[in-house]
Parts: C-alpha cells; structure tokens; sequence
C-alpha cells in the first residue's frame, strides 16, 4: 500500500497535519487517540492493515492533533474545542462536508462534541475505548501510573503496559509501538495531554448527540472498564453499543479485521462480503546459517544490531520484489508472493545482501494454498517451504518441484536435488536448487 502524501491544513495560526486515501463513496475522517503520527503510523503492519480495510469502502481522512505527530507543537489550548476546530480545518482543507466521524479514546470524545456542535457536518460518529471522562472509579489509579511512566526516560515502555497489554510480552510488536508513541509526542506533550483527558468530561454533551453512533468498546482493558465505554453510548439517543474481545485502548493491537468489519457495516449499510482465507500463494522462508556463534563474537549489543539491520533490508527486498513480510522468526524471515519467480529472485537478494553484512543465509520456496489470519498463515503449504529450507546449506535458494514448474519460460533455472523426506509430510518431495 502506498503511503499517502502528507498535508496541512490551517487551524487559527496552527498547522495541522493530514493525510487523504481511499476512493469509497463514503468520507470517513479519523483520528486515532490521545496522540499520533501519521508519518510513522505505516511501520505498524497492523494499522496498514486496518487502514487497507478502511480504504476498500471509505475515502479515509486521518490527522494529527494539534502538539502531537507532524502537526505543530503548543504550550496551551489543548482543549476538546481546539480539537474539534482542527478536525473542522482538516475538513475544510481536504474538502469534505459531512463525514462519519472514526476516534479512540479522547478524539471520541472530541468528535461527539463537533457532532454535538454541528449536527451538519457529521453524517455519523463511531467511537472506539471511549467514555465520557475517564471512568471515576478507575482515575487515580491510571493518573498516578501514568505520571509514573511519563516522568520514567523510557516512557513508551510504561505506557505499553497500559494502552496495549496483548503486545506487552511480544518483542517485536512492543519496540514497534514503543517506536510510534515516541514519534507521537514528546514526555512533555504527553503529560499535556494525558491532564487535560483526565480533567475532561463530556456528560452533559453527549445527549446532545444526533448522528447516528457507534460505540465499540473492548471488554479487558485495564485502562478503561467497558462499563465505562457502555456508559458513553447510553447517553447518546439510539447509539449501538457492541463489545470485542481485547484489553487494548488503542486501536490497532485490536483485532483490526473485526473493527473493520463493524465500521464498514455500520457506513455502508452492508455486512462485509468475508474474503476467503485460502488463497494460492508463494511462501519464502529464510535463515541464518551459523547465527549462534556469530552472536557469540559479537555480543548481545551488536549482534541485535546487525540482527535488526538484516531484517529491515530482507523486509525491503520483500517489498521490492512485490511480497509480503508476515513475520521475523529469530534469525529469519517468512514472507508471501503473489508469484513464485519474484519469490526466487526476491530470495537471491536477501542473501546477497545478508553476505554484504557477512551473514549466510539459506532459503526455501514452496507454492500451494495457505490459510491466511489476522497476522500470520498457516496450512502445508508453509510447513513444505520450511521443510525445504531445513534442508538448504549457506547461500542456497531451495525449491519444490511446483516452483520449478511454474517458472519455465523465465530465466531462473534449477538443478536436481533428488527426493527428500520432509517431516510431517507423507511423501518424498522432489527439491530444486537455483542455479
């Protein structure tokens, strides 16, 4: 998905920044939480995910807050009104008149008030993790976390722990995230933002609200009980109210394919026609040969340096080549290609790049169905590219004979490698190697 330009539209003397994509019928304007930056936004896969949904239905106008991401800094005026006066500029700017209106937690509450504010300029609200303020109950409690972790250097670290609990144990995810709120807002803003979400209630507007309303709200997070968020759609006129599975306040650790599913139903009027989930696809799998004791000369420090610099540049060959990173695993990569050819040549970069870092790496290509998930795949046609790669020695491209069969015609050519046993599979396999 390419990423889409950023602009600027002018709020009073603030510059606003916003980005335009998507071709549906209908505008959805968003704004993602507290915080964001619509610039690093696109190194979570998850929310290109979401916003590849969106766009499929919507044409997606997205913006940061004023004093957060790419749009100017402020000492003051960090109030819900300023917000709904951005998100009106951005409006004004990229020449939308009557937009649903998509926001998580304090942009929900902002978007209620604009909606509240202007019934003309919102053909509907949906609000993610909302609540008319922080629940009472639960406010001194996250007050004093959260100045615990924005006064703490690693900030991010802390807030993780609150915002996206699914991720907190997950690695990689976690430095993504960790990354993406560094670039939302500095400790200071934070802390800005973070006082004026806690002294902010809306009570008193929400049934002032008559745009139709969605309100979806995840039933674990240790933020903000659901009870909270069932709270803020009873007090709007004829608001639906429905509860997902998750802890997260933000939206895109969420299972982004379900909130898809709702915001698109409730938009168009339709259910979603589900994709299928088995597709004919081509599977690369990747590794580094001898990285045990390459990580033993190094050292930790260095060696997750080198580590993470090989997996950005095998990420990029991915891209070049027209594939799709689904995950790092430890020392390697498993991606998807459309076809088998870019798969092989795709593989031949990664591991003449790798050697430029002095790594080895070995490979394994295999085309069949797979079972494709939320953020993973599955099924033996995966469990085949991996098998052949086990059997890979440093340097080497292995293939399954359906990979040599589709690639005739072209310039790649392969050598016998005779029948091999691969485990959990029934039958001897016919493996290739790339000339």
């Amino acid at each position: 998905m390419e990423i889409p330009k950023t602009r600027y539209a002018s709020s009073g003397d603030i510059r606003i920044a916003y980005q335009v994509h998507g071709s549906g019928e209908q505008d959805l304007l968003f704004s993602g939480g507290s915080a964001s930056n619509i610039e690093t936004v696109w190194n979570l896969p998850e929310a290109v995910r979401f916003f590849e949904r969106l766009r499929r239905f919507a044409r997606v106008i997205f913006f940061d807050r004023r004093d957060s991401g790419v749009s100017d800094p402020i000492r003051d005026d960090l109030t819900l009104e300023a917000h709904v006066a951005d998100a009106l500029a951005v409006m004004e700017a990229a020449g939308v008149e009557r937009p649903v209106l998509l926001g998580a937690t304090d942009s929900a509450r902002a978007f209620a008030t604009l909606a509240a504010v202007h019934p003309d300029r919102a053909a509907g609200l949906i609000a993610i993790a909302a609540s008319p303020g922080l629940a009472r109950d639960a406010r001194p409690a996250i007050a004093e976390v959260m100045a615990r972790a924005i006064a703490d250097p690693d900030w991010p670290e802390g807030v993780v722990d609150i915002f996206a609990p699914e991720w907190a144990d997950d690695p990689e995810r976690r430095d993504r995230l960790v990354r993406y709120i560094r670039t939302s807002a500095t400790p200071r803003q934070a802390e800005r933002l973070f006082r004026m979400s806690t002294n902010t209630e809306i009570n008193d507007v929400l049934p002032l609200v008559q745009a139709p309303t969605l309100v979806i709200g995840p039933q674990g997070s240790p933020m903000l009980p659901v009870e909270a968020t069932r709270e803020f759609a009873d007090l709007i006129p004829g608001a639906k109210f429905t509860e997902i599975s998750g802890a997260s306040s933000m939206i895109y650790p969420l299972d982004v394919d379900r909130l898809a599913d709702l915001i698109e139903e409730f938009v168009t009027g339709r259910a979603p026609i589900p994709a299928t989930s088995r597709v004919l696809s081509t599977v690369l799998f990747t590794d580094l040969v001898s990285s045990t004791e390459r990580a033993s000369e190094l050292g930790d420090a260095a060696w997750s340096a080198l580590l993470e610099k090989h997996h950005g540049s095998a990420r990029a060959a991915v891209e070049r080549h027209g594939g799709e990173t689904v995950k790092t695993l430890g020392d390697g990569v498993l991606a998807t290609f459309p076809g088998p050819a870019q798969a092989v040549r795709c593989a031949g970069q990664i591991i003449a790049e790798a050697r430029s870092l002095s790594l080895e790496v070995r490979s394994g290509v295999h085309t069949g169905e797979v079972e494709v998930g939320s953020d993973d795949i599955s099924g033996l046609a995966v469990h085949v590219a991996a098998r052949i790669m086990g059997l890979a020695g440093a340097g080497e491209v292995l293939a399954s004979r359906t990979v040599r069969d589709l690639v005739v015609g072209s310039e790649l050519s392969f050598a016998d490698r005779g029948e091999h046993e691969l485990k959990g599979i029934e039958e001897p396999w016919p493996v290739y190697a790339l000339k």
